[in-house]
């Protein structure tokens, strides 16, 4: 192979690493570039939507659950002042209030302090009649007694939210 002096300047002007592009393809590798990087700002956009709904949604879904525990506890800390039957009671008084009511007529429901903050929570007593005996059982048939029906109705809300729930709870009682 034979090397010539004017051939090799002819060859390292061809080859000097500058691509010569056609008037037309100038910005081509722009505007492709571009479009990549809209797709990309939309795909993240939307993954961004996405994730700030489930926040709100999770958000949701912790706010109903504290108020339904905060309507359970309602209801517990009634039902669990009226256990011990202490006719002097103030639970009590509620209770044959609740009975000269009347049947399913509502009553003040009493405010429960327990909710902890942000919550408000209130617990009623409402009468639903006298207790009908079920078969086979004599639920004290033999002695002078009155079995009433009750419900403990708790209410509980989370405030500033929206976030309610109510807990219903019966309750049978025989007086003696």
């Amino acid at each position: 192979m034979q090397l010539i002096k004017g051939d090799m300047k002819s060859e390292a002007l061809h080859f000097s690493g500058v691509a010569k592009v056609g008037t037309g393809q100038r910005g081509a590798a722009l505007i492709i570039s571009l479009v990549v990087l809209l797709v990309i700002t939309v795909i993240g956009l939307a993954s961004m939507n996405t994730s700030i709904l489930q926040e709100r949604m999770s958000a949701n879904a912790q706010n109903a659950r504290q108020a339904f525990f905060a309507a359970e506890s309602a209801s517990q800390d009634l039902f669990r002042k009226l256990e011990p039957m202490d006719s002097s009671s103030a639970e009590w008084k509620l209770a044959l209030d609740a009975l000269d009511a009347g049947i399913r007529v509502a009553t003040t429901p009493q405010a429960y302090s327990g909710a902890g903050s942000g919550k408000v929570a209130t617990a009623e007593l409402r009468y639903l009649g006298e207790a009908t005996l079920i078969e086979g059982h004599s639920f004290g048939e033999d002695i002078e007694t009155f079995r009433q029906r009750y419900e403990i109705i708790g209410d509980a809300s989370v405030t500033g939210t929206g976030a309610t729930s109510q807990v219903i709870r019966g309750v049978s009682v025989v007086f003696y």
